[in-house]
C-alpha cells in the first residue's frame, strides 16, 4: 500500500494518531512515557481496533511522508511532536534558535501578547514556525489573522528554552 496513492488511509491515520497521541491516550488504553512516546505495538494495536485494515507499515508511511512532521518513529515508540492538550516533558537538548520565529494569531491575542508576552493557551507549550510562510499556513485557521515576528535572540539571551519537534519549535513563553 502506499500513502500517497491513498488519501483516505493518510488522513485516518493522521486523525487517529492526533488523537491517541496528543489528547486521548488513556480513552485507547495507551502506555505514554513523560516524554510523550508509546510502543509502536500499542499504537498499531489501538488503530487496528478501528482500522482493520491498517498495519505498523501504514504508520511507518504516514511517519515518514514528504511534509509530515508531526509525528516521530524511534526505538522509544511513536510519539507527536507538538499540540498535547496534556503536558509532555521535553527531551533532548534545547536550541539556539534562529534571531525570529513566527507565530499566527488573532488580532486581539497579538494586541494582548505584545503587553504581556506569550504564554501558551489552549497548550502547554507556545508552539512557533521557522518561517513566515509556515506561520501563515496554520493563520487560515484563524478570523483576523495576524502574523507575529518573535525576537528569540533576546528571550534565548534572557534564558527561554526553544525546542525543535519537526517544523515547530516549542517554548513555555517569550517574554
Amino acid at each position: 500500500k502506499d500513502l500517497g496513492e491513498n488519501v483516505s488511509n493518510y488522513r485516518r491515520i493522521s486523525k487517529l494518531l492526533s488523537l491517541m497521541l496528543r489528547h486521548r491516550a488513556e480513552e485507547f488504553g495507551l502506555e505514554m512515557d513523560p516524554y510523550g512516546f508509546v510502543a509502536l505495538e500499542e499504537v498499531v494495536a489501538a488503530v487496528q481496533e478501528r482500522h482493520p485494515d491498517l498495519g505498523e507499515e501504514d504508520v511507518y508511511k504516514l511517519v515518514e511522508e514528504p511534509g509530515q512532521h508531526r509525528f516521530e518513529i524511534s526505538e522509544r515508540g511513536v510519539r507527536a511532536l507538538y499540540g498535547h492538550s496534556f503536558f509532555v516533558e521535553m527531551d533532548g537538548e534545547p536550541i539556539k534558535p534562529p534571531d525570529r520565529l513566527y507565530m499566527w494569531c488573532g488580532v486581539k491575542d497579538a494586541q494582548r501578547f505584545r503587553q504581556q508576552g506569550i504564554k501558551p493557551k489552549d497548550r502547554f507549550y507556545v508552539h512557533l514556525s521557522i518561517g513566515r510562510q509556515e506561520a501563515e499556513a496554520r493563520s487560515k485557521k484563524v478570523d483576523a489573522p495576524c502574523i507575529i515576528e518573535v525576537l528569540t535572540a533576546e528571550a534565548y539571551a534572557a534564558g527561554v528554552e526553544f525546542y525543535i519537534r519537526g517544523e515547530v519549535v516549542l517554548t513555555s513563553e517569550v517574554p
